[in-house]
């Protein structure tokens, strides 16, 4: 739960236990628990409830906090930060204005108003004497002002701290700016301490002088349509970037540079970044983005972490590009060495629709299945839209019975006698690609022509609508997904709790993809240091990462080979290994 764990952690006990009257009480409980379990609105819902009957209630402060609070989890920011103006214009003297300060500071960053964002911490650093709440706030502030793309912090933004934090805080702020090489302001907020700033003994001033620093681009669309896809996988590598400095005591420098979203604004942008000082590249972020950024480093040694784009072929384009996320093909080749190599099939029939990522998947899933020695009996094409599958059942059927007039019938082992479509076909293996509102529909109309084999999957098989079928139809599927994540790693928590003391809200998946490439660069740098083919190198050798978005191995053309895979089984999916192609030639193994 990040922050929600550690906010309760850090606020008085009255947070969540309060003395009120009874029905008011049980309101009150009701609202905490859908905060809990992560149900905003209806939590935002209670807590006004509460401010409107109960105006006189001597805990009205927390109702209009907890609003407040619901809005900024659900991600209303404006009206977030508008309940938490109106909490500090009425209750100017509880025991939460830092916390309502703390949360405004993480609005106005996340605006990208680092300025704003800097004062309402300083203010909210001021009023609090919760040290947890303290040390949470010197790490935003010192992360922020680490990040700003300019400084403007002069002593007056201090004035109003007590002393002894006053020049704590000062010194802190004043170490990030000398890494930032701003002397100047560094020494001015130091004088206000009766401090001078010795830049002969600042090992870290040294370190910028001998020109030790890590220097990581992050290409990423940051403004357009898919400027949040962006911020995502930036706030991750931003989060990766502060352990990296927490841990090690060494330096690292984030530069980000907007493609809009347009390939060759991303090319262009690469281009300019092979002939500069970086050493190191995140992103782009689409396989579009990621194909042209490639190819442009063909004649370059500058390596390229690509986090989320999962086109096939990506990194043949250049010999420095990884790619983080696996790509489309590899689920239908994995598909195809387990159908041969755990379930010894020879037979396959595959049902596919006719989207791109589908057929590539498809057209990967035969190639392979072949090659391991396999036939593929039929293939079978449905439109997305389409409802009624009968007729591409109909057709595998009718390839495996041979024809058959439609007055045959069958008389099964109870002496029933069928028609042609309920007549039972067996097929080693069904590879099944999709989305969960086709397959819904496909499985249970495969169920009923009485089709039958082992089925395989897409990621698309990883949803609660596929799950609910139940065992008797989805028949101990088993499907390879990326997107299926396990959230009890001590890395994964760690990094949770970070995220959202930092933005506020839990890490999408692109998030944790940005932390995983900057924690990849950043293991590499530790053992290769940061000269550009030392790097690419070290990268190259990754296996079995435990990143917090998955395992990482890189294979012969630096794609992520790890691919999780899961069987259908209870109504959830059990996970049962990382699959990784085989890597020698099958055909001479069999």
């Amino acid at each position: 739960m990040g922050l929600l764990l550690f906010f309760g952690a850090a606020a008085p006990v009255r947070t969540d236990k309060i003395d009120d009257r009874p029905d008011v009480v049980s309101l009150y409980n009701k609202g905490k628990r859908m905060m809990r379990e992560g149900d905003w609105l209806e939590a935002a819902r209670i807590f006004e409830e509460l401010s409107g009957r109960y105006p006189d209630s001597r805990n009205l402060d927390l109702f209009v906090f907890n609003r407040a609070k619901a809005d900024y989890y659900f991600g209303n920011y404006n009206k977030a930060l508008a309940g938490f103006s109106n909490f500090l214009t009425r209750f100017p003297v509880s025991g939460y204005t830092a916390h309502a300060l703390f949360f405004q500071g993480n609005i106005y960053y996340l605006r990208g108003d680092i300025d704003k964002a800097v004062k309402t911490y300083v203010r909210a650093y001021g009023r609090t004497g919760d040290l947890r709440l303290v040390n949470i706030l010197e790490g935003a502030l010192a992360a922020a002002v680490k990040n700003a793309g300019s400084v403007n912090l002069n002593p007056a933004d201090f004035e109003t701290l007590p002393p002894d934090k006053k020049c704590v805080l000062i010194k802190r702020l004043a170490e990030v700016l000398v890494e930032r090489r701003e002397v100047v302001v560094a020494k001015n907020l130091l004088s206000s301490c009766g401090e001078k700033l010795d830049l002969s003994s600042d090992d870290f001033y040294q370190a910028r002088q001998t020109n030790d620093v890590l220097e990581v681009a992050l290409v990423l669309p940051l403004s357009g349509e898919l400027q949040s896809f962006g911020e995502d996988i930036y706030n991750g590598a931003v989060i990766a970037a502060d352990f990296f400095r927490r841990e090690t005591d060494r330096k690292v420098k984030l530069t980000s540079f907007d493609t809009k979203g347009d390939p060759v604004g991303a090319a262009q942008i690469i281009r300019n970044l092979a002939n500069s000082s970086v050493d190191v590249v995140i992103g782009p972020l689409t396989s579009e983005e990621a194909a042209v950024a490639s190819a442009t480093l063909n004649c370059s040694n500058l390596p390229l972490l690509a986090p989320a784009a999962t086109q096939a072929g990506l990194t043949l384009l250049s010999e420095t590009s990884f790619q983080l996320s696996p790509n489309i093909e590899l689920q239908g080749v994995q598909m195809a060495d387990f159908a041969v190599l755990n379930l010894n099939a020879d037979t396959a029939a595959i049902i596919t629709p006719t989207s791109t990522d589908e057929l590539r998947m498809s057209k990967a899933f035969a190639d392979r299945f072949e090659q391991l020695g396999g036939k593929i009996m039929a293939v079978e094409y449905y439109r997305p839209r389409d409802k009624d599958f009968g007729k591409y059942i109909k057709d595998i059927k009718a390839l495996s019975l041979g024809a058959h007039p439609d007055s045959v019938f069958f008389i099964n082992e109870k002496g029933d006698t069928l028609d042609a479509d309920g007549i039972p076909v067996n097929v080693d293996c069904l590879f099944l690609p999709g989305n969960a509102s086709q397959l819904r529909l496909l499985l249970a109309q495969i169920n009923f022509y009485n089709l039958n084999g082992a089925y395989l999957g897409s990621d698309g098989w990883g949803d609660d609508d596929i799950y609910r079928l139940g065992d008797d139809i989805t028949k101990r599927a088993v499907f390879p997904s990326p997107f299926i994540e396990g959230k009890s790693s001590d890395e994964n928590l760690k990094f949770s709790v970070a995220y959202d003391a930092r933005y506020g809200k839990q890490p999408p998946r692109l998030a944790e993809l940005g932390f995983d490439a900057m924690s990849l660069i950043t293991r590499a740098v530790i053992n290769a240091g940061t000269e550009r083919e030392a790097l690419t190198r070290e990268i190259a050798r990754v296996k079995d990462f435990e990143g917090v978005a998955g395992k990482v191995t890189f294979g012969e053309h630096r794609e992520n080979i790890a691919l999780p895979v899961f069987r259908v089984e209870n109504g959830q999916p059990v996970f049962i290994g990382v699959g990784t192609p085989q890597l020698n030639n099958p055909s001479e193994e069999n």
